[in-house]
């Protein structure tokens, strides 16, 4: 994940955080708003605390590990920090983003001590069954205040019941550089223990190919001054060259996808288990067989509905996010493409962004099953091939050079 540069000027209208230390229903009373385009809005922010936790993950070296083909591990691996926390907390809800290589995770100071624990036993996993270098950095958000920085979070209901977290204020992207340049100070040691399984996470489903020929991974950074005003005319491009919204941009679309095999799926998620003898694994593969049953068959199975849940697959899925950066996973024509990238780089070329574009022909869904009730699932969604990381190469080429 890269936040190179602050997204905004010190923001006003954003709710002050609440001093109660133990405060661990903060984000989960946090009101939601409806609309992706709304995050320019202040309203919707919360301020968090200073004695809560920004929990950076992230993939050392992920773009080699994507050049030698393994996109789906390194997207498999940045998802698992935020699903094992997940379960670790509960009925704790606290904030996150999906960045493609890894995840940023605001975390209550009082779970702190449980959420390095797990992170640190799933950077073990990450080595020992996927050969790839987690780095998991934990950076108190005290330091990010006395920075002159902001930790504002909002709500963005992508779904009824269901929510994505936005950030603002350049507190995730302070904690991003300190991660990075004060690694020994800031790093959580990987542990001798390992996670036992990855419960939960899975990605059965085939690569979802484009339906209007290109699948599309754009980063935007906007420059510190009059930032607001540069993502809503990004936005709005993006709107009148691809002649849609943006939720209608969403590349999740079901149709024409094959769902894996039983053998293939048993295969790769045996990596997500500490030992095949063991009766997690036991559970997975029964848990495989009746998906592939359910998925690839069309058997139906006592009272779970298989068209609700596929149909309900793409609004469960974060194609859309806002991190002290704009991240969009979208689907799109070549012509629209080439005319947004003329139209992004007008904009660098004007000094009002920077940015970072992936094309490939496909979109790669990570799921995340909370539990067998219809709408407790989440997809994390990234460009084929890598798309998010590969953008980040050229946005950060872009900062080298205006550096």
């Amino acid at each position: 994940m890269d936040r190179s540069i602050d997204s905004g000027v010190a923001i006003t209208g954003a709710k002050p955080f609440n001093a109660v230390s133990m405060n661990t229903q903060l984000y989960s009373a946090l009101a939601s708003f409806s609309h992706f385009e709304d995050f320019t809005d202040n309203s919707h922010y919360q301020a968090l605390p200073e004695d809560w936790f920004v929990f950076i993950a992230d993939i050392k070296g992920s773009t080699k590990a994507i050049e030698r083909g393994l996109y789906k591990e390194v997207n498999l691996i940045g998802a698992a920090s935020i699903t094992l926390c997940i379960q670790a907390l509960g009925d704790i809800e606290f904030p996150f983003v999906f960045g493609g290589d890894g995840a940023s995770l605001c975390i209550p100071g009082s779970c702190e001590k449980e959420v390095s624990e797990i992170l640190a036993k799933l950077v073990t996993l990450a080595k020992t069954n996927f050969n790839l270098d987690l780095r998991v950095a934990k950076i108190p958000a005290k330091l990010i205040y006395e920075a002159g920085k902001q930790l504002l979070v909002a709500k963005l209901e992508i779904t009824p019941g269901r929510s994505i977290s936005v950030f603002r204020g350049g507190g995730l992207a302070h904690a991003d550089a300190l991660a990075k340049s004060k690694t020994a100070e800031f790093q959580i040691q990987p542990t001798t223990e390992i996670v036992e399984h990855l419960a939960g996470l899975s990605c059965r489903w085939s690569p979802i190919p484009s339906t209007k020929g290109v699948i599309l991974s754009l980063l935007v950074l906007a420059k510190e001054e009059g930032a607001v005003q540069a993502y809503a005319e990004v936005l709005d491009t993006i709107r009148k060259t691809l002649d849609c919204s943006i939720e209608e941009t969403n590349p999740v679309s079901l149709g024409h996808v094959k769902y894996k095999s039983f053998f293939r799926g048993c295969k790769e998620e045996s990596k997500y288990h500490k030992s095949l003898f063991s009766l997690s694994f036991l559970r997975r593969v029964v848990d495989i067989a009746l998906s592939v049953l359910i998925f690839k068959y069309h058997i139906p199975f006592f009272f779970f509905d298989e068209k609700k849940y596929s149909d309900s697959i793409p609004s469960h899925s974060d194609f859309r996010k806002f991190d002290d950066a704009l991240r969009l996973v979208m689907d799109c024509s070549e012509e629209q493409y080439l005319e947004l990238e003329t139209a992004l780089e007008k904009a660098y070329q004007a000094g009002l962004i920077y940015y970072g574009l992936h094309a490939s022909d496909n979109v790669l869904m990570t799921c995340f099953l909370e539990s067998a009730q219809q709408g407790e699932h989440l997809h994390f969604v990234d460009g084929g091939n890598g798309g998010l990381v590969m953008a980040s190469v050229q946005l950060k080429s872009q900062l080298k050079r205006a550096a």
